[in-house]
C-alpha cells in the first residue's frame, strides 16, 4: 500500500511526503489522495477503491485526514469503502512544550512532535524558551543552556509552516529569569532574583532586543510573554528605589511599556493572566477570587493583549466554567491552558491529567472557548521524559473535534502513532496513584518521586508511609509493562522507537521501586533489632543488586534524553543518578562496618522518621506536596543557600 497526490494538491506535496515516508509509505504511486480546502468547520474524508477525497478548513486539519484514512487502511485494508465527517471545534488547539527545564528540545526531536500534532490535527505550538534562545546583544543569556539559534528557530519555523502549524514563541518578560539574571553581567536587570526590574531602562533595552529577536525568526506575529509567578515583584530593588508600590500599579507600568516594544515589531502579546487575579485575592492566590468578583475593579490588560488562563489543578467543570467567565471581564481575548501532568516526578501523572483536562475541555466547550493550548512543564529538571506524555497530549488533541473522546478513540490514535498497547502505557500512571483512587488530593502528589530517591539511612519519606510497605505495588507495575511490551507493534517512526524506550524505562524504574521503597524501612527495623546478619546480607548483596539496576535506569534515561534534548542539562541527572548510586554504596559500606563490629551505632538509624506531610494519614497519606529534588536527596543544604536579592 502506497499513497501519491493528485495533481491540484501538490501544494502539499511536502508534508504530505514527511508523514507517509516517517511510515514507511512511497509516495510516487499507488492509492491518489486528493486535498482540499474548504469553509466548512469540518473534515471529511471519503475513500473508494484507491481513490480519496479529504477536505478541511487548515492545512493541520487535511493531515489529520489524510492521517486517520492510514490508520484505517492499515487496520481494515484498502477494499472497503471509507467514509467520515468530523466537526472542527476548537480554533487553535497546541502544545506547549517547555525548553527551560533543562531539557531543550532538539530540532530533530521538534520535528517529531510537530509531526505528531499534525497526525492529530493540532495546529499551534509554542516552545518555552525563558533563556534558551540566543540574544546577541547579551551573551550570558543562555549561555551553556542549550539555546536555540536564529537558524534553528527559522528552520523549525518552516517545519511547522509546512505542516500548517503555527509557531509561537513564548518568552519571559518579568519573571522565571533566575538562570540569566544568575550571571553578576546581568544582576543589574534583577529586582529580585528572579524578577527583572520594572522601570528601569536597562531592563527595557533588553527586553526589546529578546522580542526583536523572536520576531525576526518567527513568520506568527503572535508572542506568549510569560509574566505569571511573579511572586517578590517590587520587594527587593524596585523597593529600595521607588519604595513600597502596590503590584497593581507596577503591572500596569510594565504592561504599557512591554506592549510599546511589541507594536513597534508588529506583534499581538499574549500573557499568562494569574497577576491580574492575585489582586483580588487576600491571599494572593491565583484560584481562590469568587465567582461574584468584579474584575474590572483592578488592572486591565493592555487593549491588544491577550490572557491565558492555565489551570491544571481541578477536576469540577464548574470552576473552570466560573473562571472562564472571570477572564472575560478583563477581556474578549481569553485563551485556555490545561495541563498534561509530566513535571511531577519521575513519571507522567496520567489519571490527574485526564481528570483535569476532561473537565476543563468540557467548561471550554459549554463557554464556547474556542483557543487552547495543552502544557507540558518540565519542573525540577526534566525528570520525567516529555514524550512519555502523549496520552494526555492525544485527549486534548481529539477534544478539538466532533464529541467528547471515548477511550477507544484515545487508545486508537495511540497505537497508531507508537505501535505500543495503550493500557500498558496507563500503567506510568499509578506510579504515584498507589491508593488506586484519583482524588483531588492526589494532584500534585509525588511518591514515587520520595521513595525512588530518598536515601536509605536517612529516610527522608520513610515517615509518610507509615510503616506501610509499597514494593509490591511496584512489583506489579513493573510485571505488567514487561508483559504489555510482548504486544508492542513495531510501526516506522520516531514514536514507536521513543515509546518503547520510555515503557523499558519505566520497568526498570518500577523494578528499582519495588525494592528500595522498602529497604530503608527493613534496614531500620534489622537495626533496631540487632539484626546484624540481615544488616550485612543487605550491604554485601540487596544494595549491590539495586545499585546496579540504578546504574542501568541512568543509562535507559540517558538514551531518552539524547533523543529528545540537547546534552545542555543532562549534567542534572548525571548527578542525581551518580549521586544516589554513590550513597548507595555508602551505605552499604556503613551497613557492613556496623555489621561487622567496626562501628558501634548509626546514628542515621536512630533518629525519629517524621512524616513530611503530617497532615496525611491512613489513606491519605500518599497525597498531598509537590517534592523536589533537592528536598529527598538531603536534610543539610546541598548548597549554599544563601543568594543575594539585590546586590
Amino acid at each position: 500500500m502506497d499513497f501519491t497526490l493528485t495533481e491540484d494538491s501538490q501544494k502539499y506535496e511536502r508534508g504530505f511526503r514527511e508523514l507517509l515516508s516517517e511510515r514507511g509509505y512511497d509516495c510516487k504511486s499507488g492509492i491518489r489522495v486528493q486535498l482540499k480546502e474548504s469553509t466548512e468547520r469540518e473534515i471529511t474524508i471519503s475513500y473508494e477503491k484507491e481513490q480519496a477525497v479529504i477536505t478541511a478548513s487548515e492545512t493541520a486539519f487535511l493531515y489529520r485526514g489524510l492521517m486517520s484514512l492510514v490508520m484505517q487502511l492499515e487496520a481494515h485494508g484498502t477494499e472497503k469503502p471509507y467514509a467520515k465527517r468530523e466537526e472542527i471545534w476548537l480554533d487553535h488547539n497546541g502544545c506547549m512544550v517547555d525548553s527551560s527545564r533543562n531539557c531543550v528540545m532538539s530540532v530533530s526531536a521538534a520535528k517529531a512532535w510537530l509531526r505528531m500534532q499534525a497526525c492529530v490535527g493540532m495546529n499551534v505550538m509554542m516552545l518555552y524558551t525563558e533563556d534558551t534562545y540566543e540574544v546577541p546583544e547579551y551573551p550570558y543569556f543562555g549561555a551553556l543552556r542549550g539555546r536555540y539559534t536564529a537558524e534553528e528557530f527559522k528552520e523549525l519555523d518552516d517545519y511547522a509552516q509546512m505542516l500548517g502549524i503555527e509557531l509561537i514563541p513564548c518568552i519571559e518578560a518579568l519573571g522565571h529569569l533566575q538562570q540569566p539574571l544568575r550571571w553578576p553581567a546581568m544582576r543589574d536587570l534583577r529586582d529580585t532574583s528572579d524578577i527583572a526590574l520594572v522601570g528601569d531602562e536597562k531592563v527595557y533595552d533588553f527586553l526589546r532586543a529578546c522580542i526583536r529577536q523572536v520576531s525576526r525568526c518567527f513568520r506568527t506575529r503572535k508572542v506568549h510573554l510569560g509574566m505569571d509567578e511573579a511572586w517578590s515583584l517590587g520587594l527587593g530593588k524596585y523597593l529600595i528605589k521607588n519604595g513600597y508600590t502596590p503590584k497593581r500599579e507596577i503591572i500596569r507600568q510594565h504592561m504599557d511599556r512591554v506592549m510599546e516594544l511589541c507594536k513597534e515589531e508588529g506583534l499581538e502579546p499574549m500573557i499568562w493572566s494569574d497577576m491580574y487575579f492575585r489582586v483580588h485575592s487576600e491571599t494572593e492566590d491565583y484560584y481562590n477570587v469568587k465567582p461574584d468578583t468584579d474584575m474590572r475593579t483592578g488592572a486591565l490588560p493592555p487593549e491588544g493583549m491577550s490572557l491565558v488562563y492555565w489551570d491544571y489543578y481541578h477536576t469540577d467543570e464548574e470552576y473552570y466554567r466560573n473562571y472562564i467567565k472571570l477572564h472575560r471581564q478583563l477581556t474578549d481575548r481569553v485563551i485556555f491552558a490545561g495541563g498534561g501532568w509530566t513535571w511531577c516526578g519521575i513519571a507522567p501523572a496520567l489519571q490527574t491529567a485526564e481528570a483535569v483536562t476532561r473537565a476543563a475541555f468540557r467548561a471550554c466547550r459549554a463557554e464556547k472557548l474556542r483557543d487552547a493550548i495543552y502544557t507540558l512543564w518540565a519542573d525540577d529538571g526534566t525528570e520525567t521524559p516529555q514524550f512519555a506524555g502523549l496520552g494526555p497530549v492525544i485527549l486534548a488533541a481529539e477534544y478539538g473535534f466532533g464529541e467528547e473522546p471515548d477511550e477507544k478513540r484515545i487508545s486508537g490514535q495511540f497505537e497508531f502513532l507508537t505501535g505500543c498497547d495503550y493500557q500498558t502505557y496507563l500503567e506510568l500512571g499509578k506510579f504515584d496513584l498507589p491508593s488506586g483512587k484519583m482524588s483531588d488530593g492526589a494532584v500534585g502528589a509525588d511518591p514515587s518521586k520520595g521513595l525512588f530517591f530518598q536515601d536509605l539511612l536517612l529516610g527522608i519519606y520513610d515517615g509518610q508511609t507509615e510503616g506501610v510497605r509499597y514494593g509490591s505495588y511496584y512489583r506489579e507495575i513493573a510485571e505488567k509493562l514487561e508483559s504489555g511490551k510482548a504486544l508492542h507493534r513495531t510501526v516506522p517512526g520516531f514514536w514507536s522507537t521513543e515509546m518503547k524506550g520510555i515503557l523499558d524505562l519505566y520497568e526498570m524504574e518500577a523494578g528499582i521501586l519495588s525494592k528500595k521503597a522498602d529497604l530503608g524501612l527493613q534496614i531500620l527495623e534489622a537495626y533496631q533489632k540487632g539484626e546484624k546478619e540481615v544488616l550485612k546480607n543487605i550491604a554485601e548483596t540487596e544494595i549491590p543488586a539495586l545499585t546496579a539496576g540504578v546504574r542501568r535506569c541512568h543509562s535507559l534515561r540517558e538514551t531518552l534524553w539524547m533523543n529528545e534534548g540537547k546534552v545542555f542539562g543532562w549534567e542534572v541527572l548525571d548527578i542525581r543518578y551518580y549521586g544516589m548510586s554513590g550513597r548507595m554504596e555508602s551505605t552499604a559500606k556503613r551497613l557492613k562496618a556496623y555489621a561487622d563490629g567496626e562501628l558501634i551505632s548509626l546514628p542515621e538509624l536512630e533518629e525519629k522518621r517524621l512524616p513530611v506531610f503530617p497532615e496525611n494519614t491512613g489513606e491519605r497519606r500518599m497525597e498531598g506536596g509537590y517534592l523536589s529534588w533537592i528536598d529527598i536527596a538531603a536534610v543539610s543544604p546541598l548548597a549554599w543557600a544563601w543568594l543575594p536579592q539585590v546586590y
